[in-house]
């Protein structure tokens, strides 16, 4: 079979040694003689416990979650690749860590100059941004470009927010079509521009990639149907669906009908309609007869907006309140139906498990870092990973700890900051919240993983956080 030959980019890509599994023995193993449709769900803000699943509240209404949690396993240690969305979106296309592809914060609907002048650090002496990408190189790996060539229709849906800065600025979302999901291995693009939320969250949608149909619908129901309708038009071969639904970033916005039954929740009313677009693709799968030789996956691209009951902080922390989400998966005759899964996992291992599934060989794919979750899938305890690694160096306002970088090896964290928060150990077992640093009782055991914390930022060319001497300099170039 001919494999697409990625062309390493200039971001000095080291070799990856992830191991792969042979995706066409597993289907033969579990009688399923055809390619596995994917189905890639991922929610926008949403931390753990705010669906049925994993949920705290009764009065979140997400049945359509908890019946493809119930169909497969719940993930009780997934984790975002970063505390905000588009290094978290990057990583997932790629397979690589937002480190190494130098994206490493949400590309600003304002523009960067103007953002680094909102957040603070320039004209302090202090730690000043990293330099971060807002659009990802053409040459870099794709999931969806590999599914392609292995015989995929692809299809995108939602939010991308890989597609260039200052989206705030552009009257339909539209910074560089260049960069939009459909050069990027994508057959079609419905919703993904340049924005990291919603110009209006009704028809007329304001968004260039979105042709407006019917006055005052909500966005999330039209995502939910125009991706069941995908479905519907392509279950005769194999086909992936990426839904990145923009629910449940601000402005919290949801249909009158829908608050009401919500008690007047907002929120409440736009996790449930988040849960009914959910509800449509499972239905579409069911009612195509494809359900059960699919693979489904809902994750969140960062911890919540909104606080989550027993984690420290939230979105834009390095802490597990920004980095912990929802995640289940469902994959009939390989996943058991209401099975759970407590090691970590993280947002560039859907590439290679993606691509093995559907009998490609990510191991042939250079730079990867991701991990093939399949053994995860069919009971194994572990996966050949000793540490998950984060680099966050922008601040955030009204977030601690941010301006810095993490590695959690086991049930120890330790965060090296950049700014104005001093490195610190934190146990995430015997002290989820994070609340006492136990750096000072540990000073051994801190050293080794600051040692090997800066190795793994040495080997991904980290970017690192400027000073405004830097600044001076390049005005002087």
């Amino acid at each position: 079979m001919n494999r697409l030959r990625i062309i390493v980019f200039a971001l000095g890509l080291a070799a990856w040694n992830g191991a792969s599994v042979d995706a066409q023995s597993r289907s033969v193993e579990n009688n399923q003689d055809a390619k596995p449709n994917i189905v890639f769900i991922m929610a926008d803000d949403l931390g753990p416990g705010w669906v049925d699943f994993d949920g705290t509240e009764a009065a979140i209404h997400t049945p359509n979650l908890e019946r493809l949690a119930n169909r497969g396993m719940v993930f009780s240690r997934a984790y975002a690749a970063a505390p905000v969305c588009s290094p978290t979106r990057a990583s997932c296309l790629t397979g690589m860590s937002p480190a190494k592809v130098g994206y490493t914060t949400h590309a600003p609907g304002m523009g960067q100059d103007k953002y680094l002048k909102q957040i603070g650090g320039r004209g302090t002496g202090g730690a000043i941004d990293a330099e971060s990408r807002v659009f990802i190189p053409g040459e870099a790996p794709s999931y969806a470009r590999e599914l392609k060539q292995l015989g995929y229709s692809t299809a995108f849906f939602g939010k991308w927010h890989l597609a260039g800065e200052g989206s705030k600025n552009a009257a339909d979302g539209i910074i560089n079509s260049e960069w939009h999901p459909e050069h990027y291995g994508f057959d079609s693009n419905l919703g993904g521009c340049a924005y990291g939320q919603p110009r209006s969250w009704f028809d007329p949608f304001r968004n260039g990639t979105i042709p407006n149909r019917k006055r005052g619908e909500y966005l999330t129901d039209r995502l939910g149907d125009e991706a069941a309708a995908y479905i519907e038009a392509n279950s005769a071969s194999p086909f992936h669906v990426t839904l990145w639904l923009y629910s449940v970033h601000t402005p919290i916005k949801a249909p009158a009908d829908l608050v009401k039954k919500n008690g007047g929740s907002a929120y409440h009313a736009m996790l449930q309609s988040m849960d009914m677009a959910v509800g449509k693709v499972l239905d579409a799968l069911d009612q195509t007869g494809t359900a059960e030789n699919t693979l489904v996956v809902f994750y969140s691209d960062n911890g919540g907006d909104r606080p989550t009951v027993g984690l420290a902080e939230k979105k834009g922390s390095l802490l597990e309140g920004g980095l912990r989400v929802p995640m289940a998966v469902c994959w009939p005759g390989v996943i058991e139906p209401g099975s759970r899964c407590d090691v970590p996992v993280t947002s560039p291992d859907f590439f290679p498990t993606f691509v093995n599934a559907a009998g490609g060989d990510a191991s042939t794919i250079e730079g990867l870092e991701g991990k093939d979750l399949t053994p995860l899938y069919t009971g194994a305890e572990s996966l050949d990973r000793d540490s998950l690694y984060w680099h966050f160096p922008h601040h955030r306002k009204g977030i601690q700890y941010a301006m810095g970088s993490s590695i959690l090896e086991g049930d120890w964290k330790f965060y090296r900051g950049y700014g104005k928060t001093a490195d610190a150990l934190f146990n995430v077992r015997t002290d989820p919240q994070e609340q006492t640093s136990v750096i000072q009782n540990n000073p051994e055991l801190a050293e080794r993983l600051r040692i090997k914390l800066s190795r793994w930022l040495t080997d991904v060319k980290a970017r690192m956080p400027r000073t405004d001497d830097d600044f001076e300099t390049e005005k002087d170039d």
